[in-house]
């Protein structure tokens, strides 16, 4: 976003406040990345492992949402910058934005790199011996995994989009959506390239629709069908 005002410095007319606001995303954004949330307070080490599994994302959401709250209120008022504001929404037209993405999950969920990447439950294999019963144990688990979208869609599709679009308009969404792509970096390369025409996508539908619950519906029943992807084609590996 930066480099995009550089090279277009004549059509933007921006207080250095505003320039000092754009310069803190990234650097806001690593603070939640590089954040130290490891709790040392379980009885045992198994569960000690598992819950830190847990909260990862839940404490670090916390965080963000602290942080974002604090500059979203120099910028206005945080809810509507930060795209929660309430408002009518209709949620058919995400679900079927959902369904299209279902065979293309069910494909990916055929490749090994996919299969070495999800389920991210993974992470918590096998339980605790205590964790009983145990769908409700892996229950915590994808919702702590969740959280971490409602970070994402706050961050890129609120705070980047909305929020700047007061003085960038439309012209911020692509910005973010290079952004958002090199946060996938490393991942398997379908979901690297998907991420920049599906940030590209949410971040138009967040614009128009001024808040980010579509975009929250879609990514986070993309994350869970991948989830449910990567332990069925898991299960056919065994």
């Amino acid at each position: 976003m930066i480099i995009h005002l550089v090279n277009h410095r004549g059509k933007y007319s921006l207080k250095c406040w505003v320039v000092l606001l754009l310069f803190s995303a990234p650097l806001l954004f690593a603070v939640k990345v590089g954040l130290t949330t490891y709790l040392d307070i379980f009885a045992t080490r198994d569960w000690e492992l598992y819950w830190n599994k847990v909260l990862y994302w839940p404490l670090r959401l916390f965080v963000l949402l602290i942080m974002l709250w604090i500059l979203a209120g120099t910028m206005g008022r945080p809810g509507e910058v930060l795209g929660l504001k309430s408002s009518a929404f209709k949620w058919k037209p995400y679900f079927l934005m959902l369904l299209m993405m279902v065979p293309l999950i069910a494909a990916a969920s055929t490749q090994p790199d996919f299969l070495n990447t999800y389920p991210k439950l993974k992470q918590v294999i096998p339980l605790p011996e205590a964790a009983q019963p145990g769908w409700l144990y892996k229950l915590f688990f994808e919702l702590g995994y969740g959280s971490d979208f409602i970070s994402i869609e706050v961050f890129f599709r609120g705070f980047l989009v909305i929020g700047f679009s007061r003085w960038l308009g439309k012209d911020a969404i692509l910005p973010m959506a290079c952004f958002y792509c090199s946060i996938h970096f490393g991942k398997p390369l379908g979901e690297c390239i998907s991420s920049y025409f599906g940030g590209l996508l949410l971040g138009i539908v967040s614009y128009h629709s001024r808040n980010i619950y579509g975009g929250l519906v879609v990514h986070l029943g993309i994350a869970w069908l991948m989830e449910l992807g990567g332990y069925i084609g898991n299960s056919f590996k065994g």
